[in-house]
């Protein structure tokens, strides 16, 4: 047998009072070629589940939060302060910029509102600048009441979507007063004018309902929107005119049977007056109830997913124009086998699965209202069958996680933690080095390190090159893995086969400085068998095949 040395290099982040939450830095694909993708903002190893605490958890070892609002502290031109309820955080870029832009927050509150934040990033700092907060004037059209998600359009605006259906019509325009989505620009903070008689319009034509969000189409005529409760459906939009949302056809999917894979858009009445201020009648007598319908977005895989917060599930199905048909529960309520740095355990998926986002790798991020409040990050080859589930943050005590959205070049995500509890007192630096308590409602952004902060939450870390190598490799019996760490560390070291199965755990802890030797010896001699060796450290992830043969 020839000796063969099979080595591999791991960026090792070392310096003194990093936390201890790792984050793997590449995908599946990545990982099975040894190849660490460092600049994608997906790329984490979960954080270990631990439930809420005082503060929030995300894998700090390569991400970083920074505060952009808080109810309460932040204040708005006139000096009043912004209100409570945090919600939707929708990203609209200046001529698709990720460097400069607006973003829009929704209040889910009774009354509600919106805030609109000119924001711009700091290139030499890598810190996002507020430099002016807005707050949207709905009396034109009365208000405005429990702004929940919404959506961002393909032509620039924001949606934002009243999850509500208390009755009023306290202008006497024949349209109950609330119930609605709204259009707004951002740059203007107006509420749009569709008849051009000079006076704001909500989109009638769509239909009054408890709206969860909304989901416009790159057709810009093709409009999905779910309905948390009332008729607790999922509707289709097909607008009459492209860009223009305030006249078209609305549909509701009808199921074929409690269990089936297929089903129908059935058309809703939405012509006059009395039939758009009662749609959630309409469609409850017309559509499937899903059990509190949630977010609804559209998939890379051309297909639509959505949530039921009564079950717990993510489910999906292609659209076919009339029909549909693939229905699945994508998702569904277990105890999925969370992976951290230092071990592994089970997390109940619970229910409550509220906002969905796709970023642009494939994976899809789902935030989670009651129970655990966790933001949770599904991988694009998961499937029921072999689920691949992460965990990437755990939310403050008593607050929500909220309305996620993504720059256009994904680097900055910006989410808000709905009413955290005020007897919270962790203080946390965030990525500008400002003390932050989650005590009420907060908006924040979080990113790679590297794009967030100058130091990358403000430690200056060294990068050093640990080696780890195999000899013999291809083996017969045995091999010996070496470890050359160039600064003491915690480190995992360890050995699946090709199923992906952990076969050993080679090293756990702390490794000091220098040569580290380890035995191998699979306990079921075979021959022509492949294994992985996967080296954790200092949130870098590289991994090296190891063969036994003749």
């Amino acid at each position: 047998m020839k000796k063969i040395y099979g080595s591999f290099l791991v960026a090792a982040m070392v310096s003194a009072g990093v936390c201890n939450q790792k984050v793997v830095a590449q995908s599946q694909k990545s990982a099975v070629a040894g190849v660490p993708n460092k600049n994608k903002i997906g790329s984490f190893i979960s954080v270990k589940p631990t439930g809420q605490t005082s503060t929030t958890v995300i894998p700090f070892e390569t991400h970083s939060f920074q505060l952009l609002a808080k109810s309460r502290s932040t204040t708005y031109q006139d000096g009043s302060p912004m209100p409570i309820g945090n919600d939707f955080t929708a990203y609209v870029g200046k001529n698709g910029s990720s460097k400069e832009g607006y973003l829009s927050i929704n209040h889910e509150n009774t009354p509600g509102g919106v805030s609109i934040l000119d924001i711009h990033l700091d290139e030499s700092a890598n810190i996002w600048v507020v430099d002016a907060v807005r707050k949207v004037d709905f009396s034109p059209l009365v208000q405005t009441t429990r702004n929940c998600s919404g959506g961002i359009t393909p032509w620039g605006t924001v949606i934002t979507s009243e999850e509500t259906t208390n009755r009023a019509d306290l202008n006497k325009d024949g349209y109950e007063d609330v119930g609605w989505q709204v259009e707004i620009d951002p740059v203007t903070g107006k509420i749009m004018d569709y008849d051009g008689d000079g006076k704001p319009d909500k989109l009638w034509a769509m239909g009054r309902m408890s709206h969860e969000n909304i989901a416009i189409g790159s057709d810009r005529k093709t409009i999905y929107q779910a309905e948390d409760g009332g008729s607790n459906g999922v509707y289709k939009f097909v607008a009459d005119e492209a860009g223009n949302l305030s006249a078209g056809k609305l549909y509701v999917l009808k199921r074929d049977s409690e269990t089936a894979t297929t089903g129908t858009w059935v058309q809703v009445p939405n012509t006059t007056k009395a039939d758009r201020n009662n749609t959630y009648v309409l469609g409850r007598s017309l559509g499937t109830n899903w059990r509190n319908p949630e977010d609804i977005e559209f998939g890379p895989d051309g297909k639509m997913y959505f949530t039921t917060k009564g079950t717990g599930d993510i489910w999906r199905f292609k659209d076919n124009g009339e029909t549909v048909s693939e229905i699945e529960a994508w998702v569904t309520r277990q105890e999925y086998e969370i992976a951290y740095n230092g071990g592994t355990q089970k997390e109940d998926w619970g229910t409550g699965i509220d906002n969905l986002t796709f970023d642009n790798e494939g994976n899809l991020w789902a935030l989670q209202d009651g129970g655990r409040d966790n933001v949770w990050v599904i991988r694009p080859e998961h499937t029921p069958e072999n689920p691949k589930v992460e965990l990437f943050m755990t939310s403050p005590a008593g607050s929500e996680p909220t309305g996620l959205t993504f720059s256009p070049d994904f680097k900055y995500g910006f989410i808000s933690l709905q009413n955290a509890s005020s007897g919270n007192t962790t203080v946390t630096k965030d990525a500008a080095g400002k003390d932050v308590v989650f005590n009420t409602a907060t908006t924040i952004v979080f990113s790679r390190n590297q794009f967030l902060g100058k130091n990358g939450n403000q430690t200056q870390r060294k990068e050093a090159l640990a080696t780890v190598a195999s000899f013999p490799n291809p083996f017969r019996n045995n091999t010996q893995v070496k470890v050359n760490m160039p600064n003491e560390a915690e480190a995992l070291l360890e050995v699946y086969d090709m199923h992906g199965l952990k076969v050993e755990t080679l090293a756990k802890g702390v490794l000091k400085k220098g040569e580290h030797v380890f035995q191998f010896k699979p306990a079921v001699m075979a021959e022509n068998s492949m294994y992985l060796v996967r080296l954790i450290l200092n949130g870098q992830e590289a991994t090296a095949r190891l063969m036994q043969a003749e």
